[in-house]
């Protein structure tokens, strides 16, 4: 048999080969350590985000003047010091690549392709540059993992979708709650009732 596959030989080769590689990681983790600088770079604010002595303390929302009104995208995308006025209550649903009455206006869309029911991007100057305000009645979500089972109505308050897929087993109107039982089918009573048949 040739030298390389005795036995004898190749544990010793192996075992340094081992202890070389672990050495080589050990060194380029001290070496990283070495390198890295004092402080976190997440730790450390932009110019641009910290704020000045005039400037309202985000703790306290009171002192936010926010405007209520549709302002359209600059050439610039930064945010403004004063933060993002709030749009309208009538953009409450607005869903920025979706808006209807912007894919209405596009006259080359091929609707036998139902290219009109695809995500169409505004330029950025007809872009909203706004916060989609909530519903009046908007409650803080619930936590997970009871949010995989409920959510309140009134954060998503469509009682047509309970309508649509109530039968099927995948929403119901429980209360102030939507709750969602898993396990949705086009069964009524779900599948394992309809197997047991």
């Amino acid at each position: 048999m040739g030298r390389w596959c005795s036995p004898a030989s190749a544990e010793p080769r192996s075992v340094q080969l081992l202890l070389l590689g672990v050495a080589l990681v050990a060194a380029s983790f001290y070496a990283g350590t070495l390198f890295q600088s004092s402080a976190s770079p997440a730790l450390i604010l932009p110019p641009s985000v910290s704020r000045s002595p005039g400037s309202p303390n985000p703790q306290d929302a009171s002192e936010f003047t926010k405007k209520v009104g549709v302002s359209y995208r600059t050439a610039s995308i930064s945010v403004p010091d004063y933060g993002l006025d709030v749009c309208p209550l009538e953009y409450n649903e607005h869903i920025p690549c979706h808006d209807a009455a912007y894919i209405r206006s596009l006259r080359n869309l091929d609707r036998s392709r139902h290219e009109d029911l695809e995500a169409k991007c505004p330029p950025r100057e007809d872009s909203l540059f706004c916060l989609v305000p909530p519903p009046n009645d908007y409650k803080i979500p619930i936590r997970w993992p009871t949010s995989r089972d409920y959510v309140w109505r009134s954060n998503v308050n469509h009682s047509h979708l309970s309508e649509v897929k109530g039968g099927q087993n995948w929403v119901h109107e429980n209360g102030k709650l939507w709750w969602f039982p898993g396990g949705g089918t086009h069964f009524k009573r779900g599948a394992s009732e309809y197997i047991e048949r």
